[in-house]
């Protein structure tokens, strides 16, 4: 009511002037001194109320600006007032952020890590809304602003952010994740506009280990798991579907770490059969979404014995995403199907964690010993197959010295969009694994590395320091969070939804 008496409204005289200040009003309510400026009742209580009122907004800004910049206790936990704690959670968060993949979001998340605790542990931070999930800075995110704590562990994603750009990758992606929890420690993205990770490439070679798998399977019943074929390896015809009479013999092992597509077509047609096949690709979890936003796989139509051959050789037929690859390494660990996961915990602006969605259960996809066959086989990838030189010096010396690490390389020249797809999916320490690490490249006439040199040279950040090469060192990236920071599940889905937002509380979102 005051300000309106000062500054307008029914207090202002016929000349726009206003009544409690000017001489002409002074000298109506009995003030004729010539020339006085002393400042009626009515305006002195006016002045009153302003200055009021600025000092109860500053101190009120000053309580808000201090309780949202002070610094957080290095056990993440902050301080919730007694009437926060006695307030009800909510039951489900209705945005569920996608990670900051691109090297931009990886800039802006890291100094909101730094904003929100400098001597906390180096894990990624947002500040989301939880009304629209927009991002916003911290020293800008509104007083009801979320944040998220990432997974995602700093250091580790500048160093493997460093490793691309040194490769010259226009477009690709690179994940390295914990292969017990199926806890992503990176998920970096060169171009996710173009080249988007949560969308399914085609898996070309890769598919080969799914196969052996099931080619495994067939050989406990009795199965023949011996291969003859002619000729080039990696060609494949409708002549070289069938096993021809004379010619070159391998095993199952040698076809991993060679990767020959007619042994692997002759075992998909004569062997596994087009059912089989799908229902290995199913129980792997490759025909769903990997995680909340991304793409399922999904089969090309199979119509000929050549279509059924190019399927179970990764010659075409099966797209995925980089994170059903990142799946794959949890199952090679010990044969249990593990939904990644990127957020450690979302804090709401009282400072109480907020309930996310479950994940679905760990699944039992493979038995143990099987799982461990098929690793054993992967590791002549790396010292006698396809990418022996990337993990070998120039003098021939292993480079992570003792550290044996079980891979698949896969490329294939693919549609939307066109180019040469080129991944690489390993674990490490191939007997015991700790660490998975998934690089993917979409390749042009010119391109700098392959994948696995890519991925080589993440394994060393991750396993090595000046002092050499050792498992141990994993525990800087995969180490106990407290008991403060225990993991959120955040998922049971198995369809798809729309990117970064999920509606928890739709029946679909269950378990």
């Amino acid at each position: 009511m005051s300000l309106l008496m000062v500054f307008g409204g029914p207090g202002l005289d016929g000349g726009g002037r206003s009544s409690l200040f000017s001489r002409r009003g002074m000298r109506r309510r009995g003030n004729r001194r010539r020339g006085s400026s002393r400042l009626t009742l009515m305006g002195r209580l006016a002045l009153l109320g302003i200055a009021t009122a600025v000092l109860g907004l500053g101190w009120l800004g000053y309580e808000g600006l201090t309780a949202w910049g002070a610094k957080q206790p290095t056990s993440l936990l902050p301080s919730v007032s007694a009437a926060a704690a006695a307030a009800p959670l909510p039951r489900s968060i209705e945005i569920l952020p996608d990670p900051p993949t691109t090297r931009d979001r990886f800039g802006e998340a890291r100094l909101g890590a730094a904003e929100f605790d400098p001597a906390a542990a180096p894990r990624l931070v947002e500040f989301i809304s939880p009304a629209t999930g927009e991002r916003t800075p911290r020293s800008a995110a509104s007083s009801d602003a979320w944040r998220v704590e990432y997974s995602l562990d700093e250091k580790l994603t500048g160093e493997v952010f460093e490793v691309l750009r040194k490769g010259r990758v226009d477009q690709g992606h690179a994940i390295v994740i914990d292969t017990r929890t199926g806890r992503l420690l990176v998920y970096a993205s060169t171009d996710q506009g173009e080249f988007p990770p949560e969308q399914a490439y085609p898996a070309a070679s890769v598919v080969k280990v799914l196969t052996a798998a099931a080619m495994l399977e067939a050989k406990e019943q009795g199965a023949d798991t011996s291969c003859v074929y002619r000729g080039n390896k990696y060609r494949l015809s409708r002549r070289r579907l069938d096993r021809p009479k004379s010619g070159r013999e391998s095993g199952l092992e040698d076809a991993i770490a060679t990767s020959n597509n007619q042994c692997f077509s002759q075992w998909a047609l004569h062997v596994l059969g087009e059912d089989r096949l799908r229902s290995t690709f199913e129980r792997f979890g490759w025909l769903s979404p990997a995680a909340p936003g991304h793409a399922p796989g999904r089969i090309e139509l199979i119509e000929t014995r050549l279509d059924l051959g190019r399927l179970g050789s990764g010659l075409d037929g099966l797209r995925v995403t980089p994170l059903h690859v990142a799946s794959l390494t949890g199952i090679l660990t010990d044969g249990r199907l593990i939904e990644p996961w990127w957020v450690d915990r979302v804090v709401d602006q009282d400072g109480r964690s907020v309930p996310l969605p479950d994940r679905a259960a760990p699944r039992q996809v493979l038995p143990v010993e099987r799982a461990e066959a098929l690793r054993k086989m992967m590791v002549a990838t790396t010292t006698r197959g396809t990418a022996k030189s990337a993990f070998r010096t120039r003098r021939g010396r292993y480079v992570l010295g003792d550290l044996k690490v079980a891979g698949k390389t896969g490329n294939l020249t693919g549609q939307d969009p066109y180019g040469r797809y080129e991944w690489f999916v390993g674990l490490a320490p191939a007997d015991d694994p700790r660490i998975g690490v998934v690089v993917l490249q979409l390749q042009s006439n010119l391109w700098w590395k392959k994948s696995s040199e890519l991925a080589a040279n993440i394994l060393k950040e991750v396993f090595c320091d000046r002092s050499g090469c050792r498992a141990q060192l994993a525990d800087r990236w995969t180490g106990d969070l407290g008991r403060d920071v225990a993991p959120i599940r955040i998922s049971g889905l198995d369809s798809p939804f729309q990117w970064s937002r999920i509606a928890t509380n739709d029946t679909s979102a269950s378990r």
